[in-house]
């Protein structure tokens, strides 16, 4: 029991930098953003299309007229690595997207006593498989929905769960978007803590400038991690040139922690990269993530 118990702490300091709160709720993974794209913007701009990557934020972002995939690698602390893989194709009036998040933590230590010498070393593995649905039944509105099943495997103990989210998008006279969004939904069977059930208002002004040269947006969220009650406000901002230079950054706080993050997106005819660099709270390192996008 000792050896879980510290391998449960060790995870629980490893998380709780990437989601802003030191708690323990069940699948801590699911806060983690998924692309450089969305972790660059603290996932403000997560709704408004073109990233099958927001299959994992928000379902209404899967909204695509052509047909792309993702695929995404975070790079943190200690060798840990998340890797995202997603596929968005349209529809009629409507777009389906299908992803895989895999979250791999190599070398934790485990130990009877808190000494220097491990009992064992294990290899702590997430995994969260994503299908989800984006509709628009008028022009201004969109609404989705995204069904994960989740699996982790913690030295001993593995888990299996099911999420849910939902949300919808409603656009407005004078450029500016509201989404309202409720993530993790659901239950990880065999384990007792709950999921990261975030409830999330997002306003964003898609368009600040209207030549062809620059265009700029701003968004703000502002939500609260259900299960603990603790509220967060993110905000984002991003300038384009030509449309083939994004430059990015953001802010967030969760409870009493704050985050920054800078970075950037390229766009290359079918390709696009998109990189994050998350400055995160003091004793950790500062992760880095690299997306690479590509319309087939």
């Amino acid at each position: 029991m000792n050896k879980i118990k510290y391998l449960c702490f060790g995870l629980l300091l490893l998380f709780q930098s990437a989601s802003g709160e030191f708690i323990s709720t069940g699948m801590s993974f699911l806060k983690v953003p998924s692309s450089g794209r969305s972790a660059a913007t603290m996932t403000v701009f997560s709704q408004l299309g073109n990233s099958p990557l927001s299959i994992f934020e928000n379902p209404v972002g899967i909204a695509t007229d052509q047909t792309m995939v993702s695929l995404s690698h975070h790079i943190w602390i200690a060798d840990v690595s998340i890797d995202a893989l997603a596929i968005s194709v349209p529809l009629k009036r409507s777009s389906l997207g299908i992803g895989l998040n895999y979250v791999r933590i190599p070398g934790i230590e485990i130990r009877d006593l808190p000494d220097d010498d491990p009992a064992a070393k294990v290899e702590p593995q997430y995994i969260a498989v994503a299908a989800g649905y984006s509709w628009s039944p008028w022009k201004q509105l969109q609404v989705g929905a995204t069904v994960k099943y989740l699996y982790e495997h913690l030295y001993t103990y593995s888990g299996k769960g099911l999420a849910f989210d939902i949300a919808g998008r409603r656009q407005f006279p004078g450029l500016l978007d509201l989404t309202i969004a409720l993530q993790n939904v659901g239950f990880s069977g065999g384990n007792n803590s709950p999921l990261p059930t975030i409830l999330t208002i997002g306003l964003v002004r898609p368009e600040i400038f209207t030549n062809d040269t620059f265009n700029g947006a701003f968004g703000i969220n502002l939500g609260s991690i259900l299960a603990t009650s603790d509220f967060k406000i993110q905000t984002g901002i991003q300038v384009s040139c030509r449309k083939l230079l994004i430059l990015r950054g953001g802010f967030e706080r969760v409870g009493s922690v704050n985050r920054e993050s800078l970075g950037f997106g390229i766009r290359l005819d079918r390709f696009s990269i998109d990189y994050a660099f998350l400055f995160m709270p003091e004793g950790f390192n500062h992760p880095h993530l690299i997306t690479l996008s590509y319309l087939p």
